[in-house]
C-alpha cells in the first residue's frame, strides 16, 4: 500500500532483516497478479560518484552527458523497448547521503520532476517507483525523509533459526553450482537428484544437529557476537555467511 500512495519509499532495517527479499517477493507477486512485467534496477550510490550517478555538464561545450540514474530514467521515458507497459522500480541500495540524495528531492515530491544542470526537466512516469534500501536514516535529512513512505524492518523480523532453516533447505534442494544471491533464480525449480545433490543432502543431515538451539553453530554465533573482536562492523548476517561459506 505504501508504494501505491508514494512514488518514493524507504525500506529501513539492519542487514539480514529481509529487506531485499521483501521487495523482490512483492514485485514477483504483483507480476503474477496483474500480468505486468516488473523490472528492478539496483544501484549502489556509494560505489560511484555523484556525476556518474546523475550526469555531467561540459563547461566548454555545454554538452550534457547522462549519468547512470538519468540514463535509466530517460530510457523509461522514451519508451524505446516498450518500457511504458512495464513496472519499474529503481532501488538505491546504500546510505541515504545528502551529498547525492538532495538532487532527488524535487523528483520525490508531488511535482515528480528532476531538473538537470543543463535546464532540462525529466518527469517521473507513473509506472516508476524510487526505493531506498538503507540500514538507518542517520545521514538522511528531514527534507528527504518527509517526501517518502517508510517501511521499517526489525532485526527480529527474520530470526536466527529461520536463517539456519533457509540455508539448510537450500543445501538439501539446490545444487551448489546453481546457487546465487538471487532468491528467484532457483525459486520453484525442481532439480534432478544427481550425485552432487545426494552428497549435499547427506551433508545437510550430518550438520543439522549442530544448528539446533543449543548446537555448536549457535554457540559459535553467540561467541562471535559477544566476545570476539571484529575488524569490520559486526553484523549477524556476515557472521552467519562466513560460517556457512566454510
Amino acid at each position: 500500500s505504501t508504494q501505491v500512495l508514494r512514488h518514493g519509499v524507504m525500506v529501513v532495517g539492519p542487514s539480514g532483516s529481509g529487506k531485499s527479499s521483501a521487495w523482490k517477493i512483492l514485485l514477483e507477486a504483483m507480476t503474477r497478479c496483474d500480468n505486468v512485467e516488473s523490472v528492478p534496477y539496483v544501484l549502489d550510490p556509494k560505489a560511484i560518484s555523484k556525476d556518474e550517478l546523475f550526469g555531467t555538464l561540459e563547461q566548454t561545450t555545454r554538452e550534457w552527458t547522462d549519468g547512470l540514474f538519468t540514463h535509466l530514467l530517460r530510457k523509461i521515458i522514451d519508451n524505446v523497448r516498450g518500457e511504458s507497459s512495464k513496472r519499474h522500480w529503481i532501488i538505491f541500495d546504500g546510505d541515504v547521503d545528502p551529498e547525492w540524495v538532495e538532487n532527488l528531492n524535487s523528483l520525490l515530491d508531488d511535482n515528480k520532476l528532476l531538473t538537470l544542470p543543463n535546464g532540462e526537466r525529466l518527469s517521473l512516469p507513473d509506472n516508476v517507483r524510487i526505493i531506498f534500501e538503507v540500514e538507518n536514516l542517520k545521514y538522511a535529512t528531514p527534507a528527504t525523509v518527509s517526501r517518502c513512505g517508510m517501511i521499517w524492518f526489525s532485526e527480529e523480523t527474520v530470526s536466527i533459526p529461520m536463517l539456519f532453516a533457509y540455508y539448510l533447505a537450500r543445501l538439501r534442494n539446490v545444487p551448489l553450482s546453481e546457487q546465487t544471491n538471487d532468491i528467484f533464480a532457483t525459486s520453484g525449480k525442481e532439480f534432478a537428484l544427481t550425485p552432487e545433490l545426494e552428497l549435499q543432502r547427506e551433508a545437510a543431515d550430518i550438520v543439522k544437529p549442530f544448528f539446533a538451539d543449543d548446537g555448536f553453530v549457535v554457540q559459535c554465533y553467540k561467541e562471535a557476537g559477544e566476545c570476539a573482536e571484529h575488524i569490520m562492523d559486526y553484523t549477524r548476517i556476515r557472521v552467519i555467511d562466513s560460517v556457512l561459506s566454510l
